[in-house]
């Protein structure tokens, strides 16, 4: 007898186990409801379950991940173009700040301070410069059109909140525009624009651009997952603004011949690279070259970069100087550039296909 003990233990609790159901069935009383997001959102790492304004609910299962670049990629010139080209320096930045941490040198090599900043978009207003849209270089290195003299544009990385709250005021000041690429996973984490900052930015006339869900080295992933990126970023802002997004940029300026393939296919006007070069053809709309700006780079290093003239002793001793009071963001106002005729060319260098890729929070 006392050898069957334990078995009947064990039976009588399986049978109490198997009538808790019932039971709570017949009281009207139900379990506590079941982890069903981990079972039907297959790909989606647990704490993106966290994203605010419920933008992970449209997204679609991703395919399997890839390992990542462990090494950032040599620095690239872009090949020289063949055929018409268009001179258009096109910059990129990625945060307007003053590096929070000395000893982390790839956040300052991202980093333009914001009296750097001011100074860099003064110098621009000072000397007839015209800031023109992502769009508009586009169409004029499509078509071989000419553009206002002395043009520029002006683009931002990776969606970071210094851009609303720091440099769209100093923008709005002088009616310049910009294109921000906004990587659509980081939108609301911790030093990236929220959703609601990305629609009012849009409205008040800058471009927002797709720069992936999750800022992945896009030819270091599988073909499968490297579409579903660079496609769901586009779907997810879509949605958000409601309106097309046309604009894309490569992270780490890492990308292949399938990943410019793809960027056509779905629907983008044009992909911009971290190769550096001034001059672009028709048949490098997915490719164009742009100019690095950051790291507190002197302002007669700027001029050279856009190609005017050296800074006045006066701009030189603006650097430092305190901000004019800048308006904050306003939801209506809309950048307006006045054009006029455009200059000779400037020659680039040479070299690649894939350039520097820029380190991640980016």
């Amino acid at each position: 007898m006392h050898r069957w003990t334990p078995r009947a233990r064990q039976v009588g609790t399986f049978a109490l186990l198997l009538l808790i159901p019932a039971v709570l069935a017949g009281t009207g009383l139900r379990p506590a409801a079941p982890l069903r997001a981990a079972a039907v959102v297959q790909g989606v790492v647990a704490d993106e379950l966290d994203e605010p304004n419920g933008l992970i609910a449209n997204r679609t299962a991703r395919p399997a991940p890839t390992p990542p670049l462990l090494a950032e990629l040599p620095p690239k010139k872009a090949l020289l173009p063949s055929g018409p080209v268009t001179y258009v320096p096109i910059l990129y930045y990625h945060y307007i700040r003053i590096n929070p941490n000395p000893r982390d040198r790839v956040g300052f090599s991202l980093s333009t301070p914001p009296a750097m900043f001011r100074a860099q978009m003064q110098y621009l207003a000072n000397h007839g410069f015209h800031v023109i849209s992502l769009h508009d270089a586009v169409v004029a290195i499509k078509n071989h059109s000419g553009l206002p003299s002395r043009p520029v544009v002006l683009t931002f990385d990776d969606g970071y909140t210094d851009f609303f709250t720091v440099a769209a005021p100093v923008l709005q000041s002088h009616g310049f525009t910009a294109t921000s690429f906004v990587v659509s996973g980081r939108m609301g984490w911790y030093g990236f624009m929220t959703p609601s900052q990305v629609v009012a930015a849009d409205g008040m006339g800058f471009t927002i651009g797709a720069h992936t869900v999750d800022h992945m080295a896009l030819a270091a992933q599988a073909p499968a997952l490297a579409t579903w990126e660079m496609k769901q970023s586009k779907l997810t802002l879509e949605e958000l603004l409601g309106h097309p997004v046309v604009d894309f940029a490569y992270p780490y300026g890492s990308f292949n011949q399938y990943d410019v393939a793809q960027a056509k296919s779905l629907g983008f006007e044009t992909a911009v690279s971290t190769m550096s070069g001034t001059t672009h053809s028709a048949g490098q709309l997915f490719l164009l070259s742009r100019m690095r700006i950051g790291g507190g780079l002197p302002l007669p290093y700027f001029a050279g970069v856009v190609g005017g003239p050296q800074p006045t002793s006066a701009e030189l001793r603006g650097v430092g100087a305190a901000p004019a009071s800048s308006p904050a963001p306003s939801a209506t106002a809309r950048p307006s550039p006045t054009p006029t005729p455009t200059p000779s060319p400037s020659p680039t260098a040479t070299a690649s296909a894939l350039s520097r890729p820029l380190s991640l929070s980016l």
